[in-house]
């Protein structure tokens, strides 16, 4: 009984037990790697996803208190200018719940050491309003609709997978990824099997995997028993593996824990900060906070409690207690984050004193190398969809490829296979380390000319050394709309004449392995 619950409750049986097709008819035999052999990475970098499953409403997070449309909008719900939380001088109002009482000033203080960045009218084209397919669409990063459509791996699992070229006959020795919950979320979900593991609780983790490892060795033979056998012997193996490292970090890292953490989801980040402080090499962290589907009683009248308010508050605690602690332990420079949400929520109040299932709305992106600041244009709530929502800015995997080829070195063509279209990275995040020489140089008066143009355009820059270049021209949602060139170019001056056949505003980029100028053109035919 003790191995069915085993396989019941965690995981990683889950993952093995769907590949298992591929070790029935092989003979190889497994063995444990290091993650970042397996990965083919050379760096320690980490990635933490907080889900907002429900909807959060970007309106109520990130306030247009400058805005009296937003206030006839919302005349019960709406936060007084007075008790939102302006930054310095700006037009970014935080709602009060992401600031006051929170750990070392919560989002006003990340916002003011530029580590905490506002992407504001994040979504995708033609918004799907259902709780499911839309954090389908949001995991998957898969835009489809269409419920012929079967979207069950995530981008984050499609990705993983990709690099696990020997799996499941090469295993990471750690968990690449882990999901602070009881059931793995589809994330980390791919067509090779599970690429994560998901548990509450260390010691009752470690507890349902120990002693799962048979006293048996694996078989080499040809029968049907031998493959069955290998088969179980695998994922006992790496089930008790896993648990046995799991403990065994959180152990160690828990004393070297600098700050209290509070309740509620800062609790699922002391667990995080202990595993990573205790030595695991999961790269990358998944925690999921609900109930923002706020269609009644979104907030008390004092707009600083209710429903809300409380899932800000986790929020903004989780997030600045885990920097803090990250920077006091002295590897804050290895972690980057970001929240996602499925969609916003409508700009109109309903009559319940809540909001209904809304389009674009707020994301933040935090850490080290997050850069800074403000992204998009500030909402204009005079202006909205036919169905009375805001209007999309960026389509939500620019973010998800600025962490893959940005913090995770991955190639445009690895984009490409993890989305089925390449992307523009929005250029939220820096990298880790910076190059001792940026191999392009551009004067920006000639760099892309004429500009505006009638058609055809002139790229001209310089190479310091020989170097891979990729040069491609995308749309202002982001999507790939003309490959230029990609291959090796000597070192010299460069100039390429390229035409683009549309009228309307354009990027080109320019990039290397380790630099990406990107600058905007128009096209007026």
């Amino acid at each position: 009984m003790k191995r069915r619950t085993f396989v019941k409750n965690t995981a990683a049986v889950t993952a093995a037990s769907l590949i298992a097709p591929n070790i029935l008819t092989s003979k190889t035999l497994f063995e444990f790697k290091p993650v970042e052999n397996i990965l083919g990475l050379d760096d320690d970098n980490i990635v933490v996803i907080i889900e907002l499953f429900g909807g959060n409403d970007g309106l109520n997070s990130v306030i247009p208190a400058y805005d009296d449309t937003y206030y006839n909008l919302r005349p019960n719900l709406g936060i007084p200018s007075n008790i939102a939380k302006r930054f310095e001088t700006t037009d970014i109002y935080f709602h009060p719940m992401l600031v006051q009482g929170i750990h070392n000033n919560g989002f006003m203080r990340l916002m003011a050491d530029g580590r905490l960045a506002i992407v504001q009218g994040i979504g995708y084209e033609n918004p799907n309003l259902s709780h499911f397919r839309s954090e389908d669409i949001i995991l998957s990063g898969i835009n489809s609709s269409d419920p012929k459509v079967k979207l069950l791996e995530g981008w984050l699992g499609r990705y993983i997978a990709m690099k696990l070229t020997n799996f499941p006959f090469e295993i990471p020795e750690h968990p690449i990824a882990v999901q602070i919950d009881g059931t793995l979320s589809m994330l980390l979900k791919s067509n090779k099997g599970d690429m994560g593991i998901a548990f509450t609780d260390p010691q009752k983790f470690y507890e349902l995997g120990a002693g799962l490892t048979p006293e048996e060795d694996l078989n080499q033979g040809n029968t049907v028993f031998d493959s069955e056998f290998n088969f179980v012997n695998i994922i006992a193996r790496q089930s008790e593996k896993y648990s046995a490292e799991v403990l065994k970090a959180y152990n160690q890292g828990k004393s070297k824990l600098k700050v209290q953490y509070s309740g509620g989801l800062a609790k699922k980040f002391e667990m995080i900060s202990s595993l990573i402080a205790g030595g695991l090499k999961t790269k990358f962290f998944f925690v999921k906070l609900s109930n923002f589907d706020s269609h009644a009683q979104q907030q008390n009248a004092d707009y600083l409690s209710g429903q809300h308010p409380t899932l800000l508050w986790n929020i903004a605690s989780a997030v600045s207690e885990f920097l803090d602690d990250a920077v006091q332990q002295g590897w804050a420079d290895r972690v980057v984050g970001m929240t996602i949400s499925e969609f916003g929520r409508r700009p109109a109040e309903n009559g319940s004193r809540g909001t209904d299932h809304g389009a674009a709305s707020v994301q933040f992106v935090f850490g080290n190398h997050a850069k800074g600041g403000y992204f998009g244009n500030k909402p204009n709530l005079s202006d909205l969809d036919e169905a009375g929502n805001q209007k999309m800015q960026y389509d939500y995997r620019r973010v998800y490829t600025d962490f893959l080829q940005t913090w995770l070195g991955a190639s445009s063509e690895e984009v490409k296979n993890v989305f089925g279209i390449e992307f523009l990275p929005l250029g939220v995040l820096k990298k880790r380390e910076l190059s001792v020489q940026n191999p392009i140089n551009v004067n920006e008066d000639i760099f892309v000319y004429p500009n505006p143009s009638f058609g055809e355009v002139t790229l001209s820059f310089e190479l310091k050394t020989i170097s891979e270049v990729d040069i491609s021209v995308f749309n202002l949602l982001g999507r790939l709309e003309k490959k230029i060139s990609k291959g090796w170019m000597d070192a010299g001056y460069h100039k390429i004449k390229f035409s683009v056949e549309k009228s309307g505003h354009y990027f080109i980029s320019i990039s290397t392995a380790d630099q990406r100028i990107t600058r905007e053109f128009t096209i007026l035919n």
